[in-house]
């Protein structure tokens, strides 16, 4: 609308000058064309700004017409000057500049900007349109020039009714190109512009019929509504260039395949020397005219023909271009894991790439004669129509569909299907692209199951505290009552710690179920984990000639772990030396090593060893040396997983001259010190013990159970309460909860710390749900869980591993 009232304006203004300034026709002259060359100027500069936005042949298109913009300002700088200087004529030097202009629009339309950007072939369309303006520029140098400077009397007609003529011709086949060119862009994005340009164009053609006579009569002058003729067509193709839309990267039509394009760019010249010379021979002008005329038809011939050599040659260029990118997009069709399946309109298989023909399990010959509802399992064969309908009016179809195999068998596929149509916009094919997806499909339902666990984990871990704590008082109790010697009812006591047991136990293997992994840790040798897992192996490696040296580091390795856990990572080493080994004999080394921050443990055989390909993937998941069956390929990364877990490290040695060394590093555990803060503890004092429990049951239980064993204890049933009694005592034992009313073990952990440091040397965790630890373990590694239900016996043990202060 704003540009509508600005044009409205503009005409307004121009006219209202016409008449104001009409008894000084030189200044109206200069300022009615001026206004003409600034509204030209702004239809260059619109295609300009925009030009960015434009790519391949629609900007070639816009690059036309302002081309022929510029040169028709020009010319009609010209043609003011010799209004100026009282040489008035139409026919002067200026005149081919103006006529130039006209071309500009003309030759544009060869670019047909509503078949794509077509990037690749906008060259060759370049050309044709230098060679389509060379011939009509000959046109108008051979018809109108040329008679222009021949005297009067020679002249075969007058140059101005020719010019006239030509013009409005021109016009006239501008006028054609749009609206042809609108009705074929209808339904595109540039159906808009080019209705545009034809409807400013065809109003200009009509115009200049009017403008055309008032010249003829010599009623014409600048700054009148004459002027029309030139305003509107070039006001409509400034709104065009505003509106055209922008070149985009979508899928282009298919070109037919045919020798149109060549037939095209030969016209101009055939045409050229059958107008020079032909008219020469039928109506001479006579000398100099016709000498000029022969000149001028020989220049533009070799022009002509060396533009037709270029297209040529160009288009050889482009030939090969196009072979060499379908033989890279044959062979990327030919060796991707997707499925590619080509059709033709009706549905019949035309192509089908090596990954369909091995997926479906037909050959190539068999595959052809075929139609796709016979690939399709039952109920999907009947989507085809709707696939092909869907395609037709989106341009694309995606979903699943479920292909059945020569076999018989079926697999799913996530399938995507475009058309391809040819410069009529009809279909003519149909390409199909299909990935198999039944290993994701079962990588979702693990997923879902995982998801189920760990639903059913969180409910287990929730409901395991609650559960422990009565359980772990009834183990209690009973404890206590069987430690009177003068119980009556020993049998049935047993039965039922037993019993409680064994209901503690299967809380504790449902949470080892759904957590995959024991959080369990305690201080084990690692020298003696290394004799345990030599034991289990020795006696078969002896039978298949096998040596297991042990070298075992002296003293204790002390390392905080999960001794099976450790146990196994160690074993599946051993095996791999084994396997490595093969039937040949050979000798395996397990050896022990002490260090300040880490133990190590070290797996070697004199196998063939591990080649430097394979040194980067020994530890990635489902990678095997072995034969198919006789291996996983999760053990090295379960072993990486667990020694990351315990805070350590498995690694690969560097290669030796013979075989393969792997080294397991635990962190090593410090031997613990008696605390100075409690002094020497006289001979026969009573050790003091802290309880921190918020359940009074469980509380008075951990105090009976602590004071049989010496200990004089003091409770707490909040953190709080635990921090004043750490000011008033130095314990040598704390029992705490890992679930309290004002915080978390950790937390409570921490703030004794700070009270009395070093007490966390003294201090064990005690819980039902020992993966609720997870975060304080990390910050207190070294110190020991009790896990509820308990018995007396298990606590005995973890006493004697605590250090105390003496």
């Amino acid at each position: 609308m704003r540009f509508l009232i600005s044009a409205v304006l503009y005409i307004a203004v121009f006219l209202a000058l016409g008449v104001a300034l009409g008894a000084h026709p030189y200044v109206r002259t200069v300022v009615a064309d001026g206004l003409l060359i600034t509204l030209v100027l702004g239809l260059c500069g619109a295609i300009l700004y925009r030009r960015r936005s434009w790519e391949g042949t629609h900007r070639l298109f816009w690059d036309a017409i302002a081309a022929g913009s510029l040169m028709w300002c020009v010319g009609e700088i010209g043609f003011t000057i010799s209004i100026l200087t009282e040489r008035r004529s139409w026919v002067q030097w200026h005149t081919m500049f103006s006529l130039c202009g006209g071309v500009g629009p003309v030759v544009a339309l060869l670019a047909r900007p509503y078949l794509g950007t077509r990037k690749a072939s906008s060259w060759a369309i370049g050309i044709d349109l230098a060679s389509y303006a060379t011939l009509m520029m000959f046109v108008y140098a051979y018809f109108i020039m040329v008679p222009s400077v021949l005297p009067a009397g020679g002249r075969p007609a007058a140059p101005e009714s020719v010019l006239l003529t030509l013009v409005q011709i021109q016009r006239l086949i501008l006028f054609g190109g749009l609206a042809a060119s609108a009705w074929v862009a209808r339904d595109t994005a540039w159906g808009p512009t080019f209705r545009t340009m034809a409807l400013a164009t065809g109003a200009g053609f009509f115009l200049r019929l009017v403008t055309s006579a008032a010249i003829s009569a010599g009623s014409y002058y600048e700054g009148s509504v004459y002027d029309l003729a030139w305003i509107v067509p070039y006001m409509g193709f400034l709104w065009a260039a505003l509106s055209a839309p922008r070149s985009t990267a979508d899928a282009e039509a298919i070109p037919a395949r045919s020798g149109w394009s060549v037939v095209v760019s030969t016209v101009p010249v055939l045409l050229i020397p059958t107008i020079g010379f032909g008219i020469l021979g039928a109506a001479p002008i006579g000398d100099p005219g016709d000498s000029v005329r022969l000149l001028l038809t020989t220049l533009s011939m070799v022009a002509g023909l060396g533009l037709l050599t270029l297209r040529l040659s160009v288009q050889s260029g482009e030939l090969q271009r196009a072979d060499a990118q379908m033989r890279l997009l044959a062979a990327a069709t030919e060796q991707t894991g997707d499925l590619i399946l080509i059709t033709r309109s009706n549905g019949v298989f035309e192509h089908g790439n090596d990954a369909a023909i091995h997926a479906l399990g037909y050959t190539r010959g068999e595959l052809a004669g075929m139609a796709l509802p016979a690939l399709l399992d039952r109920g999907f064969d009947r989507m085809v129509d709707a696939i092909g309908t869907e395609v037709r009016a989106k341009g694309v179809w995606r979903g699943t569909l479920v292909h059945r195999r020569k076999d018989g068998t079926t697999f799913p596929a996530s399938s995507t299907v475009v058309a391809l149509r040819n410069s009529d916009g009809r279909v003519t094919h149909f390409v199909g692209v299909a990935r198999d997806v039944t290993d994701e499909l079962k990588l979702r339902d693990q997923l879902v199951h995982s998801e189920r666990l760990s639903a059913v984990g969180e409910l287990v871990a929730g409901v395991a505290h609650e559960l422990n704590n009565p359980l772990q008082t009834i183990i209690g109790s009973v404890e206590l009552m069987l430690e009177e010697p003068d119980t009556d009812h020993r049998a049935d006591l047993k039965l039922v710690r037993q019993e409680a047991w064994r209901a503690g136990q299967i809380v504790r293997n449902l949470l080892a179920f759904v957590r995959k992994s024991s959080p369990d840790r305690a201080r084990s040798d690692l020298n003696q984990i290394a004799n345990a897992t030599a034991r289990l192996r020795s006696h078969a490696l002896a039978q298949k000639n096998i040596a297991l040296d042990l070298e075992i580091a002296p003293g204790v390795l002390a390392v905080l772990v999960n001794r099976e856990e450790i146990q196994q990572v160690v074993l599946n080493l051993v095996l791999n030396a084994e396997h490595a080994i093969g039937d040949k004999p050979g000798r395996i080394v397990i050896r022990t090593a002490a260090g300040e921050q880490v133990h190590s443990l070290y797996v070697s055989d004199d196998g063939p060893g591990i080649s430097q390909e394979l040194r980067g993937r020994v530890f990635e998941p489902f990678f095997t040396t072995k034969e198919v069956g006789q291996g996983t390929g999760l053990g090295l990364s379960l072993g990486l997983g667990i020694a990351t877990a315990h805070g350590g490290s498995l690694e690969l040695c560097a290669p030796a001259a013979r075989g393969a060394s792997f080294r397991l590093t635990l962190p090593a555990q410090p031997r613990l010190e008696p605390d100075s803060a409690n002094g020497s503890r006289l001979a026969g004092q009573q050790r003091q013990a802290l309880v921190i429990e918020d359940e009074p049951a469980i509380r008075a239980l951990l105090a009976r159970l602590l004071s049989r064993r010496d200990y004089l204890v003091s409770e707490a049933a909040s953190c709080a309460q635990a921090i004043v009694a750490c000011e008033r005592t130095a314990f040598d034992l704390v029992l705490c909860d890992v679930q309290l009313e004002d915080g978390n073990g950790a937390d409570c952990l921490r703030q004794l710390t700070a009270v009395r440091p070093g007490i966390c040397r003294r201090c064990v965790f005690v819980t039902g749900d020992a993966g609720a630890i997870t975060d304080a373990r990390r910050e207190f590694a070294d110190v020991p869980v009790l896990t509820k239900p308990f018995t007396a016996s298990d606590l005995e043990r973890l006493l004697g591993d605590v250090e105390v202060g003496v």
